[in-house]
């Protein structure tokens, strides 16, 4: 793919690197709670997260979304050498069809960092699957024939402690999975700071800001404070601007509405949502994305959520 196509499709990108990060940590935070509830990850979970090369899963999108992101960017290397030390780009090796003349594209710490995580989260996942199919198949298995009458101690002794280092393998993935995925949640507040004009994000960020809550946690409002530099209210103009884009007026009224009950809308969302209102935005087109559909109205919109 062109660099120019990539950088025409920065901001879809930006908004499905945040989108499947936040997919991946939670669902990966429900298979530890789980193993630490019963000891058991569910193998049909991590192979529908990680799929397969012709159906891929969210992991291995992200990782994809990650690459695209991070491996093709158009700093050259004589702009990286001459940036400030804190700013220096790290070179990096590319395939035989990348994009660059020779080779090699140029990425900040930051960005290395985010697809380092990203990459090695996905490969541990890959080991992790591997054990989770272990401990549900072979285990079982193990333990069945460990009981049976005809199997002697001198046949079933040797092998009666692989089922318990499998579960000892895949605590030790899981623990050092999440912890990457963790420390990629900060890399990806110092990231964004240069998105705080993507209507893309946004609009996700509005529509799925319980997701996005609970993903952060504590780091949510730096998250904020990265994108819209202590004004929040910028979040809510932005995603209603893209769904004006979208010749959606309704779901666009509906978030500001529902900002303003929360005291979050700025001067000029008010103005938007008073122009909306009383009909000057344009003719309302009660149209919804595929998305916001499923209930009638946008997600973020179903149910109150906590003041920013």
């Amino acid at each position: 793919m062109s660099e120019r196509w990539l950088l025409a499709n920065r901001a879809f990108f930006v908004r499905d690197l945040v989108r499947d990060y936040c997919m991946v940590f939670r669902l990966l935070s429900d298979q530890r709670r789980r193993f630490e509830r019963d000891g058991t990850v569910s193998y049909s979970a991590l192979r529908d997260l990680l799929g397969e090369a012709m159906r891929k899963g969210v992991f291995w999108r992200l990782k994809d979304t990650a690459h695209h992101l991070f491996r093709n960017t158009v700093r050259t290397a004589a702009t990286a050498t001459e940036a400030p030390a804190e700013n220096l780009g790290i070179m990096l090796w590319q395939y035989a069809a990348s994009p660059h003349p020779d080779g090699t594209a140029v990425q900040s710490p930051v960005e290395a960092l985010i697809d380092w995580c990203v990459g090695y989260a996905f490969h541990e996942c890959a080991k992790l699957k591997e054990d989770a199919f272990q401990g549900q198949h072979y285990a079982n298995r193990l333990a069945q024939l460990g009981r049976h009458p005809a199997v002697t101690g001198e046949f079933y002794g040797p092998l009666s402690a692989l089922a318990a280092q499998t579960a000892e393998s895949s605590a030790r993935e899981l623990e050092r999975i999440i912890h990457v995925l963790s420390h990629g949640l900060f890399l990806l507040t110092r990231y964004l700071t240069a998105e705080g004009r993507n209507c893309r994000l946004a609009r996700w960020l509005a529509c799925e800001e319980p997701l996005a809550r609970e993903v952060f946690g504590p780091l949510y409002p730096d998250l904020l404070t990265a994108l819209y530099d202590g004004e929040p209210e910028c979040l809510y103009l932005l995603a209603a601007r893209d769904f004006l884009e979208s010749g959606r007026h309704e779901p666009a009224m509906t978030l500001l509405r529902r900002a303003r009950e929360r005291n979050l809308l700025n001067d000029e969302s008010r103005e938007l949502l008073h122009g909306l209102e009383s009909g000057s935005a344009g003719e309302a087109d009660t149209a919804l994305c595929a998305a916001c559909a499923q209930n009638g109205m946008p997600r973020c919109l179903a149910e109150p959520e906590p003041a920013a």
